[in-house]
This record gives structure tokens, sequence and C-alpha cells, in this order.
């Protein structure tokens, strides 16, 4: 949830926050102690400030408080009278490793079965009720990786950020409606979602289709933020900058070592990345029922494969890029959009594309062979077929020997194109 798209609002908000001065908004900023002699659930003593060769690792969370909601929101979401224990809405690492250019997103299931530090065996979301270090620990303790930097953003801080961006906007192949979420999005198509609505997208648990609503909601919000990025990214951007100020000043909480230099230059170094070199990974899990309580088990030994790669920067290949039971991302689907003689269409189907959190890649003048509109794939990449299609379904598929490197799928535009369905 308000982890999961932070990496994306970062991107706007504190290089925003640059330009009215980070001294005077960073005085705003809620801090905890590092220390590794502390003992109370207030400070930090499992976080090591110190990167490993430039690869910094920060353990970002969504914090489900109500802090700042309204009395409807509150109404919508729940209170802090109704809502019982602390969790984390979402956690996520976010490992930037300048050397490989290259930034990791990897997302935690909420209903992820650990071993809490202290505290037993329980829900990874869970390990907040006992503090910011406990949730540290536990992670750490999974995945072998030394956690530099922490981040928390509560419901609030998510939702008035996305309203200061002026909305994000997004594109889904099917209807989503979730009553508890208070989600309505009636038909497949292109929508402008205020603060509200996208907090409603990124927290739905039960959106008709989903067969692991936990996984379908992490893809749903590694689409989002690839929508929040293209977004962010887009020349001539400026956004309102008192209501950004706003927004991370009262609604973030950070380790004292972090300072808003550091983000801004973080999100400078992603800018500079682009969308093809932000990766979207989850843990490798799978439903279990233990004792009567639904868990996702962590996967081995894809889980201890996926976390070696990531302590040593070697490739992280296909592991924990798709959920079991959940359709490929399109956050983690790199499409090649050809130009057939279409014109400015082509561009269309493009834009369209990155609204819909694919990775799009610079629309070219189409090879000679390629004549007329069609999907084009190979058998290697069928699932990423699958999900390009959902988004162009009048489009005619065609099967081709590869494809070009670096690309899923590719999509010609031709002269014969009668424009997206539904758009």
């Amino acid at each position: 949830m308000t982890g999961a798209v932070i990496l994306g609002v970062l991107v706007t908000s504190v290089s925003a926050v640059g330009i009215v001065g980070i001294r005077e908004v960073e005085r705003g900023v809620n801090k905890i102690a590092v220390d590794d002699r502390c003992t109370n659930e207030d400070c930090l003593a499992t976080v090591q400030p110190e990167c490993v060769d430039k690869a910094c690792t920060f353990l970002v969370l969504g914090s489900d408080s109500r802090a700042g909601l309204s009395k409807e929101e509150q109404a919508a979401f729940g209170s802090e009278d109704t809502v019982i224990g602390k969790r984390t809405d979402t956690i996520i690492l976010v490992q930037t490793d300048p050397r490989r250019d290259r930034t990791i997103v990897l997302s935690f299931p909420r209903d992820l079965r650990v071993e809490i530090p202290g505290h037993g065996v329980g829900k990874i979301n869970s390990a907040f009720e006992w503090g910011p270090d406990v949730v540290v620990q536990t992670v750490t303790r999974l995945t072998g990786l030394r956690i530099n930097h922490y981040v928390e953003v509560n419901l609030a801080g998510f939702e008035r950020v996305v309203d200061a961006l002026g909305g994000v906007p997004i594109c889904i192949d099917r209807p989503m409606i979730d009553k508890l979420a208070r989600l309505s999005l009636p038909r497949a198509g292109c929508y402008h979602l205020d603060g509200r609505q996208a907090l409603a997208f990124v927290r739905a648990r039960h959106i008709e289709g989903d067969a692991i609503p936990d996984l379908s909601r992490i893809a749903r919000q590694q689409q989002f933020m690839r929508a929040v990025i293209e977004k962010t990214l887009a020349a001539g951007s400026i956004f309102r900058l008192p209501s950004l100020v706003r927004a991370v000043q009262k609604n973030i909480v950070i380790d004292e070592n972090l300072n808003l230099y550091k983000l801004q230059d973080l999100t400078r170094k992603l800018a500079e990345l682009g969308q093809g070199r932000v990766y979207f990974r989850i843990v490798p899990s799978v439903p279990a029922e233990i004792g009567g309580v639904s868990y996702l088990e962590v996967l081995q030994p894809q889980a201890k494969a996926l976390f070696h790669r990531l302590r040593v920067g070697a490739a992280l290949g296909v592991i924990g890029r798709a959920a079991p039971g959940t359709a490929l991302s399109p956050a983690n689907v790199r499409v090649k959009v050809f130009d057939a003689g279409a014109g400015r269409r082509a561009g269309v189907v493009a834009a369209y594309l990155r609204r819909a959190g694919f990775v799009v890649l610079p629309v070219e003048r189409a090879p000679r062979r390629f004549t007329t509109t069609a999907v084009l794939w190979n058998v290697s990449n069928v699932d990423e077929r699958k999900v390009v299609a959902a988004y162009l379904s009048a489009l005619p598929p065609r099967e081709i020997d590869r494809q070009p490197t670096g690309v899923d799928v590719t999509v010609v535009i031709g002269p014969d194109f009668r424009g997206v369905e539904g758009q």
C-alpha cells in the first residue's frame, strides 16, 4: 500500500521539496533514533547506516495508522478505536545499486509466515506491534540483508501526496470493485485516481477474479508504482509544492541518519535510471493453512536464491517476478511499440500502455517485414503476451521466432489500427 508506492512518491515529492528548501522542511519530519545499544520500541538498534559498496537498502513500511484521516475516511478505512493493534499494511525493500545501474523493489506479502525475533512465529505484518526495530530484525533474519535506512508512511500521507501530485492516471484491463475498500472502477479502461481512490486501489483485497488476494494486491501495487513513476518523470511536471511539503512533513517517519538530501539523491538517481532499470520482485511464497490460520509460506529454495542474489548483487533472473496463481503485473513486462505507418497513433498506444504500468521502450519505425497491426509474441513469452493482450484485446496476436533484445512483447501499430477498445 503506502510503502508500495513510496518510491514513486519520493521521486516527485522530495525533488519538489528541494525547490522550496530542504532544510526548512526537514525540521518538521519525524525521526527515529539509531543506536545499537537501545532497547526501547522507539529506537532502531538493528539498522546499520553504512551502505555496502555504495549499494543501500531501505526498509519502507506502509503503516496502517489512521492518524490524520478525516472522520469520513475513518468510517471507510476504520479508526484508531476500531482497528486493534499496530500493523504494517505493506513492507518492501528498496535496494539501490549504482554500480549496476539498478534499483530493486522487493515486496513482502502481509500474510507471510515468518519468525518474529523474541515473539515466535506469525504474520510478518504483525511484527510492527513490537516496534519498528522488530520489523527490521524480522526482515534481516529472513533475508540476510543489512538494512541501512528506515522509512515509514501512514495512510493519510499516501492519500495526501497523491492528491498533491494532482492524482495519478491508471489504466486497467477489467472492472475492479471492492466494497470493503470502497473501490469502484466499473469498467476496463483508464481512470484518473485521486488520493482516496488510489488508496482504495492499492489496498483492495476483495476483487472478483483474484485467486490469492494478498498476491494480486501486490501486483496492482507494482502496476500503480510504475504509473506514479511515469507521471513524475514526465517532462514539465510541476506540482503543488506547498501540499507536497505538508504531506512529507506530517506523514513520514525516517531514521535519524537519513535526511531529505539523501532521499533527494536517491530520487535523482532513479530519474536517471528511468523505468527500465527499476525491477520489481515479490518474496516467493505459497498459500498454507496452519492451525486454522491462512498464511503465505516462504517458498524455498527460490526465496533463498533471491535473497542471495540481492546480497551479492547478482542478476535476479525471473525469481520472484511473478506470484503463484496470480497474473504477471504489467510492471514486470517490457513492451516495444513499432510504428508501421500509423503516425501519432503509435505514440497514443505507447502512452496508454505506460499508464497501465508497463515498461514501454521508445517508439520506433517498424522494420519492413512488419506492415500491419499486431501483438507479436514467441513461445518463451506466453505469460507476458496474455497480460498485453488483455489491454489490447482488439489487436490480432502473431507468433514470431524471437523478440528484440530486452523486450517481452512487441506491438506493431499500422494504418489498419482502429484504436484501443474502450478508449
